[in-house]
């Protein structure tokens, strides 16, 4: 007497996980990566962009010279010249930086589409 386990079901569900995580995916984080981009002049939401993009992952570049300031609150505090464009480190705009709140979301993005399989 045996056990058969068809798991025909859990191939077919891992597939479309892994198909969402290669071709949804990235361009959802992309998009949410560049709503947490500060918006000042538009110049870091401009050269952020999305490349390697493949079956082992992806991976956002901000191609500018400033990205990492602006996303590990490195400006200087309290702000030189009282430009109010700082606030503890941080741009004003991108409080919690960017990696932060894109991790989360990604994060968020894949527990729900499980769910939903």
């Amino acid at each position: 007497m045996g056990l058969k386990v068809n798991d025909r079901i859990y191939k077919k569900r891992l597939r479309k996980l892994k198909r969402y995580i290669r071709n949804k995916l990235p361009k959802q984080s992309l998009k949410e990566f560049k709503e947490n981009t500060p918006r000042d002049k538009g110049n870091a939401r401009s050269k952020t962009k999305l490349k390697g993009v493949s079956s082992r992952g992806f991976t956002i570049i901000g191609d500018y010279d400033y990205s990492g300031v602006l996303d590990r609150g490195l400006f200087p505090n309290p702000p030189k010249q009282g430009t109010g464009k700082t606030k503890g480190g941080y741009s004003t705009q991108a409080t919690k930086g960017m990696i932060k709140p894109t991790n989360a979301f990604i994060e968020k993005e894949i527990r729900d589409f499980i769910r939903r399989i």
